[in-house]
């Protein structure tokens, strides 16, 4: 099986094609059925080496959406071809061969996302030549999805190599920071941010995603503040609304003191705009990022920056560690 090293990548990228333009419909989707396993297989054994949360925690969603395509995928071959198995098809793999690595530093961490960014990068190519080249019409529709499923897993994992090198290159070593506060412009950079700050701890989410929704994403049990009018009775879930989280920091502050939670990442702040003027919610921020520094703990805040005026976004950025 081909590495990245040992030979041009053009040139493998045709071998693929030329190899699986001709499959059938069956052929192709008993193709993918293995390629997702094969898929899921490699990213749970990084997962498993990975000892930075939130790249354990990356692996381990790669590894359950590959896992969930292939159990998808297998669904439809059942429901086509009833009667039979998928049966292995001799072509070249669509991935590059595993790699892998003992994560000791940072520099471990930012090559293995390189290597598996180019590699669903290398897939998504392969897939969308193939959705264009097939002979079978089905099997190039099977094509599309794949394609979109590997610009997906790619998106995902530039987030946290993006996240990973920015905190690297402004030294911001998780468990050497500074209490105080962190502001973040994309919601999933920031959720890894939070993992990484909590490590084997704990923190709270302030959002208005449903606990349910966001526990499966964070692959942990995170105690969830739920900014809601609704009601949910959940273990280490609270209910309150915007209107009431916002007249009582205070409150906040002494629940967080007393849970001993390390950080408070409060995702889409900017839904807090439907009930309050925007100086008063940078007001609040301000204030539990004061609290924060005063009690120790952190807090993470993302934020659409087109949300807001450029003089308060300006205000907000001066008061906080502006990452990515």
């Amino acid at each position: 099986m081909p590495t990245i090293e040992d030979r041009e990548l053009d040139e493998y990228l045709e071998e693929v094609v030329e190899k699986l333009k001709s499959l059938s419909f069956k052929e192709a989707l008993s193709y993918a059925i293995f390629d997702e396993e094969g898929e899921a297989d490699y990213y749970a054994r990084l997962s498993k080496k990975a000892k930075r949360p939130s790249i354990k925690v990356l692996f381990i969603q790669m590894s359950d959406e590959s896992r969930n395509h292939r159990n998808k995928l297998y669904a439809l071959f059942k429901k086509v071809f009833p009667d039979e198995e998928p049966v292995k098809v001799e072509a070249p793999p669509v991935e590059v061969v595993p790699f892998y690595t003992e994560f000791e530093k940072v520099e471990d961490y930012l090559k293995a996302l390189e290597y598996c960014m180019e590699s669903e990068l290398f897939a998504k190519r392969a897939y969308e030549i193939l959705s264009e080249k097939a002979v079978d019409e089905d099997a190039r529709g099977l094509f599309v999805q794949l394609s979109i499923m590997e610009h997906s897993h790619y998106e995902r994992i530039k987030k946290a190599y993006e996240m990973v090198l920015r905190t690297k290159r402004r030294r911001l070593i998780p468990g050497e920071l500074e209490a105080g506060g962190y502001l973040f412009t994309d919601k999933i950079k920031a959720r890894y941010f939070f993992l990484d700050l909590i490590g084997e701890g704990n923190g709270v989410v302030i959002t208005r995603e449903h606990p349910k929704k966001l526990r499966s994403w964070m692959k942990r049990e995170v105690p969830v503040l739920w900014l809601s009018e609704g009601t949910l009775k959940a273990t280490g879930v609270r209910v309150m609304s915007s209107k009431l989280l916002l007249t009582n920091v205070e409150t906040l502050a002494e629940w967080v003191k007393s849970e001993g939670f390390k950080v408070i990442l409060l995702e889409g702040v900017e839904y807090l705009l439907l009930d309050f003027e925007e100086r008063e919610l940078i007001k609040f921020v301000l204030l539990i990022r004061d609290l924060a520094i005063e009690n120790g703990f952190y807090l993470v805040v993302s934020a659409e920056k087109e949300a807001f005026t450029p003089t308060n976004w300006a205000i907000l950025q001066a008061n906080m560690e502006g990452l990515v």
